[in-house]
């Protein structure tokens, strides 16, 4: 069955998203757990400024989503394909290497 233009629109658009290294080191960073912002900054090396412009990116991509928890807002994953996808990407990266 071929992807209707919509869904051809939608997976450029994530592919954009998902272009710039640091979104990437952001995304491996709440993998497995979500963490605040200050938590995501200290862990990737990032200014204050810098990581919530590129969560608002994520976030309006659909793939993240927040949590708040008392004055603080977690990020976790919210499309868990996206860490698939990336996984997928990588072990086929890691087969031409070797």
């Amino acid at each position: 069955m071929q992807p209707t233009l919509k869904q051809l629109v939608r997976l450029a658009e994530l592919f954009s998203v998902l272009s710039d290294p640091v979104r990437l080191r952001i995304l491996q960073c709440i993998q497995k757990k979500p963490f605040c912002v200050s938590t995501i900054m200290r862990r990737c090396a990032l200014k204050q400024a810098n990581t919530s412009r590129h969560l608002r990116i994520l976030r309006e991509a659909n793939i993240v989503a927040t949590e708040r928890r008392g004055t603080s807002i977690f990020y976790h994953i919210s499309d868990p394909i996206v860490i698939e996808l990336c996984d997928l990407v990588c072990k086929a990266d890691r087969k031409k290497v070797s």
